[in-house]
């Protein structure tokens, strides 16, 4: 299967929303209810329980939608407000640099964690890392991840993965919050006994040289070191290349998205 990262494709956050105004429209009012009632807005529990976020949620789930589904569409409403509240900040992966990240990382965990944002979105190139699947379950392709984090010590990641343009819908996976002054240690460490971090065994990953997401470690690993990539060589963010005209590759996005390139150190 092709591995695509020629432009940017449709995100979680435009997959999810039913109109283009619908989020400058409603997420105010989340907006507005958390001041009043004094919630933490980075706390996903009491976002949830707001009666706006509650409100959307219903609209968006669809009638026929499982219940047991609520907590992964909260999870990503969660994330996909904090995108819209920073402004959108969307960043696109070149198959080059995460090819460099899978081998290259801070030594000896001496980075000290700089984001590039409170919150945001980061898109991976398409087909090129999988969660593997268990007994009768496909794998999935990883889309990417979305991040938040509060000013405080604090940072919440979302894997979204199985987007593509024959069927509709999308699989989420919620990390655990990590500590931001252990981010340099993740960057850094080995999460397989074997040494073998994000190697693949899905049928002809050799051939394209694909890799693996087996734990929720390494997804967090691949993570730290975006954001250590961003943060050591910034002359690695370039502007975004267009969708050709009449293409038949993956939906496009509407959103403007910087793109990370190898070779900016």
């Amino acid at each position: 299967m092709p591995i695509h990262d020629a432009y940017a494709r449709v995100t979680p956050y435009e997959l999810l929303l039913p109109t283009e105004g619908f989020a400058d429209e409603r997420f105010p009012l989340i907006q507005q209810e958390a001041k009043e009632r004094e919630a933490d807005l980075f706390d996903p529990e009491r976002f949830a329980l707001l009666s706006e976020a509650g409100a959307i949620l219903r609209e968006i789930r669809g009638e026929g939608d499982d219940p047991q589904l609520i907590h992964q569409f909260g999870i990503l409403l969660f994330h996909a407000f904090h995108f819209w509240k920073e402004g959108l900040p969307f960043f696109q992966l070149e198959t080059g640099a995460v090819r460099y990240l899978v081998k290259a990382g801070p030594e000896g965990g001496g980075w000290a964690a700089s984001l590039p944002g409170l919150a945001g979105y980061v898109q991976l190139p398409q087909h090129l890392m999988w969660v593997p699947g268990g007994e009768g379950v496909q794998p999935e392709s990883v889309d990417g991840f979305f991040w938040s984090a509060p000013e405080s010590d604090g940072l919440s990641v979302l894997i979204v993965m199985g987007i593509r343009k024959d069927r509709p819908g999308l699989s989420v996976v919620p990390l655990p919050t990590l500590p931001l002054s252990a981010a340099g240690e993740w960057a850094g460490m080995t999460v397989r006994p074997d040494g073998n971090d994000f190697g693949s065994s899905v049928p002809g990953a050799e051939l394209e040289n694909l890799y693996a997401l087996e734990a929720g470690a390494e997804a967090i690993k691949l993570a730290m070191r975006v954001f250590w990539y961003l943060d050591t060589f910034p002359a690695s963010v370039a502007r975004g290349n267009p969708a050709p005209e009449g293409s038949d590759g993956p939906v496009p996005s509407r959103l403007a998205a910087r793109r990370i390139v190898a070779g900016g150190e």
